[in-house]
């Protein structure tokens, strides 16, 4: 029996705009002028055939009844929204509404259900990876082995200014220190980060399934040159594909800004390497998440009322990280028993006519979820605020006090380099000030003072240093771990 659901890549209780909608990308893609392969074909066959069954409400009930009962099961999920303001006041000018969203996995990890996962370290080996950052990475990536499950799978690539196999999709099983060809790897040449990635995007495709966790990791000192769009373009093919992306940056010299944008496209999230101790809690961090993942590709699609726009958004949970604004955003993967949250930062402007609400996000959470019969599964969602005539003065949660208190340190530097950008040297030194001294009502005297120390030669010298930048930016992005809001 055909599994219609899963073909056209749909939820159980899927709308018939929902099933059209997906039967035409289906169908695109499967078309033999599309795709003339074989498999293609038969595929978009099955498609229509589908179609023809979803489509009809009496064919669609006819064939509910011939599936088993766990096609019928809802998803483990919960969403909970909070507000800044209980109401939204009818006034003449702009404001700011925040809304905190948590998604929750009510299940716990079940131990008969953890898929396997699927590895390929990218790693930079030109010129400036040489000495203590090549030993760390190679010392690394040998404990790698103890951290990884005997059947996960994992594979290596090398690149400077082009890439090599160092170590083809294996199982780690059997696999020894002696098999990673880490002899192999020596410095040489410049940084091209696309070559690494598209060897690693095909790398990994090798003998994976649907239901295994597919992640690249890139390991990096460096800037890439003429190739970020193209590097970009790749990680969005690779997320569509459940395949994400994460980087890591070593010393200074690297290129956060591509970095973030790179792996914000799959959801993921880019890290500042100091020590081989960062580099191990990375792999530890990360290697935990992907063993107990319950839902991955969890994406936000909405849309709001004429005069509302969402301005901000920043995951609070499990990995911290600003989120590219749109109308689709991809928020991740989330964990058995665990949540996803992030703030939401929306405009309104003026209101001239009463009405009864503000519709400020309507739309749903769509994501993939392997351990369930049909894995496309999605929750609906409306964020909303009532409208009232008058302004009531209120206090936010402590949820979302706590969360933008943190998240204020963060968007203080944020603001500081997009003055330095535009040559405003006075105002980055005042949003600075502002951020030390922050630090310091918080007691966190060490990175107040390296904020400090980055105004001084902001003044001297009208730009950021490479290690201050760097080390402020991520420093105040920890910040947020320490306490995310849980009510």
């Amino acid at each position: 029996m055909e599994d219609y659901y899963n073909l056209i890549g749909v939820p159980f209780d899927a709308t018939g705009e929902e099933i059209r909608v997906a039967y035409f990308e289906a169908a695109r893609q499967n078309h033999p002028d599309a795709n003339p392969t074989p498999q293609a074909k038969e595929d978009f066959l099955k498609i229509q055939e589908a179609y023809e069954v979803l489509s009809n409400p009496q064919k669609r009930e006819e064939y509910n009844l011939t599936l088993p009962k766990e096609y019928h099961e809802k998803s483990a999920l919960e969403v909970n929204v909070r507000y800044s303001r209980h109401t939204v006041p009818l006034l003449g000018e702009p404001q700011i509404v925040y809304a905190l969203l948590e998604l929750t996995c009510t299940a716990e990890t079940d131990p008969l259900y953890l898929p396997p996962v699927n590895l390929c370290l990218v790693v930079d080996r030109s010129t400036s990876m040489q000495g203590n950052r090549i030993g760390m990475v190679k010392e690394n990536i040998r404990q790698l082995l103890h951290l990884l499950r005997p059947q996960d799978i994992l594979s290596i690539v090398t690149f400077s200014d082009r890439a090599e196999v160092l170590l083809h999709p294996t199982q780690v099983n059997g696999l020894g220190e002696s098999d990673l060809g880490l002899n192999k790897l020596a410095t040489s040449g410049a940084t091209e980060i696309f070559q690494g990635l598209e060897a690693g995007y095909e790398l990994i495709q090798q003998g994976s399934n649907h239901q295994i966790n597919r992640q690249i990791v890139l390991l990096t000192d460096g800037h890439t040159y003429g190739d970020e769009e193209s590097a970009c373009q790749l990680a969005q093919i690779a997320a569509e594909q459940g395949i994400f992306i994460n980087a890591l940056g070593f010393g200074n010299e690297w290129n956060d800004i591509f970095l973030d944008r790179l792996s914000a496209i799959g959801g993921g999230n880019s890290s500042y390497v100091v020590n081989s101790k960062d580099l191990y809690t990375f792999f530890d961090m990360k290697l935990r998440n992907l063993e107990s993942l319950y839902a991955r590709s969890i994406t936000l699609e909405f849309e709001s009322d004429p005069g509302v726009q969402l301005r901000y958004a920043f995951r609070l949970r499990p990995e911290i990280s600003p989120l590219p604004v749109g109308k689709h955003i991809l928020l991740g993967g989330l964990n058995y028993g665990k949540s996803l949250s992030l703030i939401l930062e929306f405009y309104l402007s003026p209101m001239q006519d009463e009405k009864a609400d503000v519709r400020l996000a309507k739309g749903k959470i769509t994501m993939d979820i392997p351990s369930m019969p049909i894995s496309k599964n999605r929750v609906l969602v409306e964020i909303k605020r009532p409208v009232h005539v008058t302004l009531n003065h209120e206090l936010p949660p402590p949820a979302i006090i706590e969360a933008l208190s943190r998240l204020s340190l963060y968007r203080l530097q944020e603001k500081a380099r997009q003055d330095v950008a535009a040559g405003d040297i006075i105002q980055a030194s005042r949003h600075l000030h502002h951020l030390a001294t922050h630090l310091l009502a918080r007691g966190d005297r060490s990175l107040a003072q390296t904020v400090m120390m980055e105004v001084e030669y902001l003044q001297k010298n009208r730009s950021f240093s490479t290690e201050g930048d760097k080390r402020i930016k991520y420093g105040t992005c920890s910040l947020l771990t320490l306490a995310p809001p849980e009510s």
